[in-house]
């Protein structure tokens, strides 16, 4: 599997509070459509599901670094790999 960049690897710079990173969305016809992100906060990095009707759940917190960062994004792409059927399957940016 590839590694997942952070915002610094990708020349982004630092990522400021709010940075979002979107990992994708649920596949066409999704009987909860929605899309996964990772997202900066105050105190941590999340894993978020906003859904098509403008919910959002938090689904999991990472420490505020560029581990935590790392950990999230690849945690969101493996929800969107299992929302479309892929569990095996990875790919990174």
């Amino acid at each position: 599997m590839e590694q997942v960049k952070t915002a610094q690897e990708l020349g982004l710079g630092k990522p400021g509070h709010g940075y979002e990173w979107v990992a994708g969305e649920t596949p066409p016809g999704d009987s909860a459509p929605g899309r996964w992100a990772a997202i900066k906060r105050a105190r941590d990095w999340a894993v978020i599901f906003r859904s098509a009707k403008g919910n959002e759940y938090i689904i999991h917190t990472f420490p505020l670094s560029e581990a935590g960062e790392r950990a999230a994004k690849t945690m969101a792409i493996k929800l969107v790999d299992i929302a479309w059927g892929k569990a095996g399957e990875t790919s990174a940016s």
